[in-house]
């Protein structure tokens, strides 16, 4: 089952997408991991791992690093800005 992973706001215009869809590779376990093999991927995805970045997993806030596997739903959120 693969994983979808979605880029939100600025980070949709610095991918170039708004979201993949992959089979999770072997042996990533964890956000950090998965985003490590995201940079390998694409030179832009180093801006995932800013500390400002707010992990999205399956619809709830999750920290840093968190268990994933397949079937999960994963959002890369910038900050909000505007009033």
């Amino acid at each position: 089952m693969p994983i979808t992973i979605r880029y939100m706001a600025a980070l949709r215009d610095r991918m170039g997408k708004s979201e993949d869809v992959m089979e999770l590779p072997s042996g990533i376990t964890d956000s950090d991991a998965l985003t490590a093999h995201l940079q390998d991927l694409d030179p832009a995805a180093h801006a995932l791992a800013h500390p400002s970045i707010r992990l999205i997993l399956n619809d709830a806030i999750a920290p840093r690093p968190s268990p994933i596997r397949s079937g999960d739903t994963l959002a890369f959120c910038p900050p909000f800005t505007g009033g």
